[in-house]
């Protein structure tokens, strides 16, 4: 749901698409590694949070080679 409203939001140019997408996306991110994190073994958990830590880097990276880009379409 988040990644449709966002492509929504892109789509139509419109930004409180955008931050509504987002918006549900931190929720989502925010249960799943708050409450559903806990459920899982200790390798799993340290996978997990591997793997967000991998994601966030890597989002920050594409955020900073194409900010100017990024800008624009925002």
């Amino acid at each position: 749901l988040a990644f449709l409203l966002i492509a929504i939001g892109f789509g139509l140019r419109e930004s409180e698409y955008r931050r509504l997408g987002i918006f549900v996306l931190a929720l989502a991110m925010g249960r799943v590694f708050m409450i559903d994190i806990w459920e899982l073994t200790l390798g799993f958990r340290v996978l997990s949070f591997m793997g967000l830590g991998l994601v966030l880097i890597a989002l920050g990276y594409i955020y900073n080679r194409y900010q100017s880009k990024i800008r624009e379409w925002i």
